[in-house]
């Protein structure tokens, strides 16, 4: 049965080619509604796990995450291939890359591009960033990608269209070098600071949105309202409750910080994914004295006891063998979008499902030109060929609940719409 009956987003005849990487802006990576990925950081001691570093979460909570956080920046890549400390821990992705622990694990890089802009925008970092992205095609694994996170925090000064230039610039070379297993995630830093869209390059260019969640009046819900709008993924990309752990009770952090968190991300299908920063803040120069405290759950008893009951639950997924399956990895490394820009709302296609199976027809019988289908990868399933009025897609090799894409031009103009099998 097919839910949806009219399709009615007229596009430009304009095509966009090539985004390999960024896949038009598609959910990539994103699993199931009411499925979340627990994703761990921020340097390699607070994730633990490896031979040298041994005193961190894996080392003590149950379940290795499904992924873990790390950063680097533009134009030197420090902690990419090599570990750097700048007081805020060891950072090293590549030590991730190399320790079996992590085989079955997404990397989440932040990356840093402050006071890079105009660099970025007149080509001075490209061999930069090239070498980001051949790195990040290299990880053969999910890498989610954020480019210049918390974008609207005032400490980072980032002008709205240079910003949003060199993101477009970013991606763009990642297409060039076919970086297909990266999604480009956009994170505020969930003070919700009025008109966000300012920084905002395009749909097109965006798979996920994320938010920062520490202290403060409900943070990030204007990157929720925003995931409305756009039909976007969330990502909580840095979560801490700047409290130490080593003290107080852990019932009372639970309730008044933890308890909370879960419960607006439950609240929301949109939010599929929690990266829990899990330092003793204040061990490290960068951060001590700053009130950000020791967020490791396995220094408090009664807290470490109620993380892991709430991770045990239905909603979490991990790092095990079926991962990359849940996020549909090995689909999104071999397609290749090609997709029209939307314009405006003003045309109609029909369709409906009958005995043969899902058939198209134009609403005043005129000839479709053409019709292509994709599945949700980008992958044509199905190509038309010659003009008619009406074409039929048999639907025997379709699996329920499959979502198609399709792109109809009539009369000269192009329909896109989306189609939802049950």
């Amino acid at each position: 049965m097919i839910r949806y009956i009219l399709a009615i987003v007229l596009l430009a005849p304009n095509i966009v080619s090539g985004q390999q990487s960024s896949h038009n802006g598609a959910p990539k990576f994103a699993p199931e509604d009411g499925k979340k990925l627990i994703i761990v950081g921020q340097d390699l001691g607070a994730v633990g796990g490896l031979n040298t570093y041994t005193d961190g979460y894996v080392d003590y909570i149950m379940g290795i995450p499904a992924g873990v956080t790390t950063y680097t920046s533009i134009p030197s890549l420090s902690g990419l291939k090599s570990m750097v400390n700048y007081g805020s821990g060891d950072v090293h992705a590549g030590a991730y890359l190399v320790d079996n622990t992590f085989d079955n694990s997404a990397i989440v890089i932040g990356l840093y591009i402050v006071n890079q802009l105009d660099n970025i925008n007149s080509g001075n970092t490209d061999e930069s960033i090239v070498d980001l992205a051949n790195w990040i095609k290299n990880a053969a694994r999910p890498v989610f990608l954020r480019i210049g996170y918390e974008f609207d925090g005032p400490w980072n000064g980032y002008d709205p269209e240079k910003f949003k230039a060199a993101w477009i610039y970013i991606v763009k070379k990642f297409d060039a070098n076919e970086v297909r297993n990266v999604a480009f995630v956009w994170q505020s830093a969930g003070i919700n600071t009025a008109n966000i869209e300012r920084w905002y390059p395009g749909d097109q260019y965006v798979n996920w949105l994320a938010y920062s969640h520490f202290d403060g009046p409900n943070p990030g819900q204007s990157i929720r309202n925003f995931a409305n709008l756009h039909n976007k993924p969330i990502m909580i990309a840095e979560a801490t409750p700047r409290v130490d752990l080593k003290d107080g009770s852990g019932d009372t952090y639970w309730e008044n910080w933890y308890s909370p968190l879960f419960s607006s991300i439950y609240a929301n299908d949109k939010i599929k994914a929690l990266a829990y920063i899990n330092a003793n803040w204040d061990s490290q120069s960068m951060w001590n004295g700053q009130g950000w405290g020791d967020s490791r759950i396995q220094v408090n008893e009664a807290v470490k006891t109620k993380w892991e009951a709430e991770l045990a639950g239905d909603n979490w997924i991990f790092g095990d063998e079926s991962l990359f399956d849940k996020m549909e990895f090995q689909k999104w490394q071999d397609s290749i979008y090609v997709y029209s820009i939307p314009a405006n709302v003003e045309n109609e296609l029909l369709y409906f499902q009958n005995s043969d199976g899902i058939v198209f027809r134009s609403k005043n019988h005129e000839n479709i030109d053409a019709l292509n289908l994709f599945d949700i990868a980008g992958k044509v399933i199905y190509q038309s060929s010659g003009k008619s009025s009406e074409y039929t897609l048999l639907v025997n090799n379709l699996l329920p609940n499959s979502v198609l894409f399709a792109r109809a031009i009539i009369a000269g103009k192009s329909l896109s719409f989306k189609i939802l099998l049950d």
